[in-house]
């Protein structure tokens, strides 16, 4: 899997050798296939997180887990009636940039500031958790494994621009999809059919998709699920990494349809994770290696399941590795490419306005080189730090999202907000989801996440022909030290103040709407106290009406502009004049003197009095 993506950033980079354009290597000449463009969305979305986490989170939490594949679809309806046409629009090379067109400078470089940093912990901590979870049962080494995929994404990306970043997800999608199945086709084969999969899952009280309970303060739920997905809607409608692919399409259609088919591989993945993590359940049922002390993490347990279900069949091993290592690696190329762009265009085009495309190509490929340094650096310093750098990237990432959609959603849909209502509140939103995510990491509630129990059992009923070759060093956890127990929930909420158990129990799948409610509330207050900008002088090229069906009685249509001017079609074509068309134009002219004079007029006849 390596060696093709290098190869396919190598063709791409001799292919390209003569297109020397920042809009051939960021955006694909803006000429790309709407498929693989999908295929490189719907990997971008899923990381190794997803390969590897979302089962353990169906292992412990049941089938609810599967409601992640609908959530996940839900922003491309959005990106596709809303935002996709506005960036065809605007043909914008930073995403941010229409925040200061909208409102002022300041509001696009902290948002720009604040997404550069969420990324750069976002690839290392993806890198470091896939490195973690598959060496701890391989022989592979973490140091080699991390600085080999840290060097070979960083040189196709940087060689190979918007093209080979794409084609390489497209290969790796592929990947994942064989991986991802395979797991689940030789549990069954093993465990006599998919029958015997469900029956355990029914024996564990894992069958949790029906659970409809409306508690904030759960974990995972229906309502908590697919309401919360916001986190989605920011990466699918305000994230520069998609903003590139959408407009990497030549048309709106294209960009929609890629927007389309990247919801197909995406909510399969998730659903896949899920019907594997019940797989590993119904195959560990009386029998959890956590339990036993094998595993110290339950992100450990598919990779230790494949390498114990594919002792005996050579390479598919090796595919669920590639599997897990290319969701990271089209997540961390994807990164590098969009954070390089997003500097360059923020930061250093507006200081040297005069570099020629030459020179802001160069630096480009530059910034893609320190940017793969510093993720392989921040691999191993959480390594060296431990859980507190892997819990503040966390607590970044889970309050960016909310007040970012947020912000878009004041300046596209709402024309009397001003510059200070989107800055002040953004600033709020930010900081009071922070607040909301320390103190919850301050005062956690385990039994809010409601893990199923687990059991050893049965161990002595089944004995495995594999052997772990890297258990030294392992520290045995007992299943009561990974849940609490009710005696160790009781000395935790000795001192537990009231908003322990209400606003910081919230779960934090609401984080992004809570982002999103304070930014829109703060933003229109501020607005209203210093002065709502007047409808009318909008700009209406960056203003989005809720409703602008063109069946609808343009009374309803224009309800909805709030006073917004219409926006002039520059790409309606012109007309084509046949003979009718000459014959009546000449007819009104012949009642119209004044027109006629000016026809003949060495000017000729000016189309905006025709």
């Amino acid at each position: 899997m390596l060696v093709a993506v290098t190869a396919i950033g190598a063709f791409y980079a001799y292919k390209d050798r003569n297109k020397n354009t920042l809009v051939n290597y960021y955006f694909g000449s803006k000429k790309m296939s709407p498929i693989p463009v999908g295929l490189s969305l719907s990997v971008t979305f899923i990381s190794s997180i997803t390969v590897l986490g979302y089962p353990a989170h169906a292992y412990m939490m049941g089938t609810v887990v599967a409601w992640f594949g609908v959530a996940s679809t839900i922003q491309v309806f959005i990106a596709c009636v809303y935002y996709i046409p506005l960036y065809h629009r605007l043909q914008l090379s930073s995403v941010y940039e229409l925040l200061e067109l909208r409102f002022h400078r300041t509001v696009r470089l902290f948002a720009s500031c604040l997404i550069c940093l969420h990324s750069i912990t976002h690839m290392g901590f993806t890198m470091y958790l896939t490195a973690l979870a598959l060496t701890a049962v391989t022989p592979m080494s973490m140091v080699l494994s991390v600085l080999v995929t840290a060097a070979i994404c960083t040189l196709y990306t940087t060689i190979g621009g918007m093209k080979a970043v794409v084609w390489t997800d497209t290969l790796q999608s592929v990947i994942m999809l064989a991986g991802s199945i395979a797991v689940f086709i030789k549990v069954a084969i093993l465990l006599g059919g998919t029958d015997k999969i469900w029956e355990a899952v029914e024996r564990g009280q894992r069958n949790t998709i029906w659970d409809f309970n409306s508690d904030p303060t759960l974990a995972h739920t229906f309502w908590t699920i697919v309401g919360g997905e916001f986190s989605w809607t920011n990466a699918g409608c305000c994230n520069q990494a998609f903003v590139q692919r959408y407009q990497s399409c030549e048309t709106v259609r294209d960009a929609r349809i890629a927007s389309i088919v990247s919801a197909i591989p995406m909510s399969l993945l998730l659903i896949i994770a899920t019907m594997n993590g019940c797989a590993m359940y119904a195959y560990y049922e009386g029998c959890d290696p956590m339990t036993q002390g094998k595993l110290k993490k339950v992100d450990q347990t598919v990779p230790y399941l494949v390498m114990e279900i594919f002792y005996d069949v050579p390479g598919m091993a090796g595919l669920f590795v590639s599997a897990a290592y290319s969701g990271m690696l089209s997540t961390v190329s994807s990164g590098i490419n969009s954070v390089s762009n997003l500097i360059l265009e923020d930061y250093l085009v507006t200081c040297f306005p005069n570099w020629s495309d030459k020179t802001k190509l160069n630096v480009s490929k530059l910034l893609g080189i320190i940017l793969g340094t510093l993720v392989t650096c921040m691999v191993f310093i959480t390594e060296a730090l431990g859980a507190t750098i892997i819990k503040m990237a966390v607590t970044v990432a889970g309050a960016v999202s909310g007040p970012l959609i947020g912000v878009y959603t004041l300046a596209l849909f709402f024309p009397w907000i001003n510059g200070l209502g989107a800055i002040c509140g953004m600033a709020f939103g930010f900081i009071f989801t922070l607040w909301i995510t320390i103190g919850g990491m301050m005062y956690p509630n385990p039994e809010k996440l409601r893990m199923l129990p687990l059991s050893a059992d049965n161990c002595t009923l089944y004995t495995s022909n594999f052997t772990l070759g890297r258990t030294d060093g392992f520290t045995t956890y007992s299943f009561a030290q990974t849940h609490p127990t009710t005696v160790f929930m009781e000395d935790l909420n000795s001192d537990r103040p009231y908003l322990a158990d209400t606003l910081y129990a919230v779960s934090y799948l609401y984080l992004g709407a809570i982002g999103l409610a304070s930014t829109m509330l703060i933003g229109l207050l501020v607005s209203f106290i210093t002065g709502f900008q007047r409808a009318k002088d909008c700009d209406p090229r960056f203003f989005v009406p809720f409703v602008d069906n063109k069946c609808l009685p343009f009374k309803v249509r224009n309800f909805f502009r709030f006073g917004v001017p219409e926006l002039l079609d520059e790409k309606k074509p012109p007309v084509e004049f046949t003979e009718k068309t000459s014959e009546e134009l000449n007819g009104f002219l012949a009642k119209t003197p004044e027109i006629r004079n000016s026809a003949e007029k060495p000017d000729g006849l000016d189309v905006t009095t025709v």
